[in-house]
């Protein structure tokens, strides 16, 4: 086994890569979801299971060559599958995401969808990451299910940071865009299923987003040829780092195309892995008020993705007070009623901790005194971060503005139809 790590990781090596910094934080704080730590210690029983670059598994039948990331619930590798001499990322699960206190509807929620997907005319089911397969690998911490998949790109926040404020161009977010309601609606529609995300971790957000690569093997034995990988010594133990495959940037791009990935948090619309949703700044109200919720949840999180990616802020980011005032989900919801108005009673009455945050009459319990403001303003202010995009017309300002969370469908495809890649 030594030597076929050795043999393997002579032939898989060169220059280590930098990964490139964030642009700087605009004034509300974009989230930079991509830092330079790695996951925490989890490999004990139950936990991760401990790779190195160059073991094997599935019998064999899958060698790992770099390490792609992590999550919550699992370590992501790049593996070359010697069955059918491609390129695959595997995914590989904690042990106890099945059969232990943590069970999750992964493996069943890609399942279902990879046999939609297969006979579906739905245009979406085309920006869903497909399952190719799963195994279960036996090791030291327990009995660990492994995702197989294709091979994708840089991640969308990885994009952001590539370019000035965070902001992408704003023709590739129309195609995103575009995508991404297409890839929800096949989801929502035909798989019954809800992205979604837990509170500490992320739903649909630019990590959750990746691009396909242009000739996947070309591009990826390239990269493995000239950058050696991201190696960390830990005592005695060499442990691999994240590595990002080369990827151009989304405005060299004739035609971006995106892909959904990561359900390790998803629900199905009928039974929900957990009532404990999204991450905090992106958190739709009725989840924040305890209210029934469903696939809106993703569409309010696709609205707050649209204005990170074309102004590089997330709007309803809050932020406790020094004095201990109000929380930060407090904040959270004042910046909501500022930018969007104040909540209808009758749907705040359908909300469980709806008297622990408002009075009877809908107003905020901590911060009652509140400005006024609107989308468009966030999209066609005075200052930074709120000037228009220089390459956002003027009509379209209104359009864009109605995109997402309180807009119309008529209004959000009347602003994309500069987007229909």
């Amino acid at each position: 086994m030594n030597t076929l790590k050795a043999t393997l990781l002579k032939c898989w090596s060169r220059l280590a890569s930098i990964l490139g910094r964030p642009s700087q934080k605009t004034p509300l704080g974009r989230l930079n979801h991509f830092r330079n730590t790695e996951e925490p210690d989890l490999y004990t029983t139950g936990g991760f299971h401990r790779v190195s670059l160059g073991d094997t598994v599935d019998h064999g039948r899958y060698a790992i060559l770099r390490k792609l990331g992590y999550g919550q619930y699992s370590t992501v590798w790049l593996a070359q599958d010697f069955k059918y001499k491609k390129y695959v990322t595997l995914k590989l699960l904690r042990a106890d995401c099945y059969g232990g206190p943590h069970d999750i509807f992964e493996r069943e929620i890609l399942s279902k969808i990879s046999d939609l997907s297969r006979n579906s005319t739905h245009d979406g089911a085309r920006h869903i990451l497909p399952l190719l397969g799963d195994f279960t690998h036996t090791g030291p911490n327990g009995d660990h299910v492994c995702l197989v998949f294709d091979v994708l790109g840089h991640h969308l926040d990885f994009q952001c940071a590539k370019y000035e404020d965070g902001r992408l161009p704003v023709r590739a977010v129309k195609m995103i865009a575009r995508q991404l309601l297409l890839g929800l609606d096949f989801l929502h529609r035909e798989c019954g299923v809800i992205h979604t995300g837990v509170i500490i971790f992320y739903n649909i957000i630019p990590t959750n987003i990746l691009l396909e690569l242009e000739d996947p093997d070309r591009v990826i034995s390239r990269y493995l040829e000239e950058v050696s990988p991201r190696i960390d010594t830990q005592g005695n133990i060499e442990v691999p780092l994240r590595e990002v495959i080369t990827t151009p940037f989304i405005s060299e791009m004739d035609s971006p195309h995106i892909r959904i990935i990561d359900f390790g948090v998803a629900s199905w619309r009928d039974n929900h892995l957990s009532e404990q949703i999204q991450s905090p700044a992106l958190r739709a109200p009725e989840v924040t008020i305890s209210a029934p919720w469903d696939t809106g949840v993703d569409i309010w999180s696709l609205g707050c993705l649209i204005m990170e990616l074309v102004q590089g802020i997330v709007p309803f980011s809050g932020e406790a007070s020094e004095r201990g005032t109000w929380t930060a989900e407090d904040d959270c919801l004042a910046r909501t009623i500022e930018i969007l108005g104040p909540f209808p009673l009758a749907f705040l009455q359908k909300g469980s901790r709806t008297s622990d945050l408002f009075d009877e009459k809908g107003g905020l319990l901590r911060i009652p005194n509140m400005k006024s403001t609107s989308l468009e303003r966030l999209i066609n202010g005075t200052t930074k971060p709120f000037l228009k995009p220089d390459d956002m017309p003027d009509a379209e300002v209104p359009r864009q503005s109605c995109f997402g969370m309180n807009g119309s469908g008529h209004d959000a495809m009347e602003w994309l139809q500069g987007g229909k890649n």
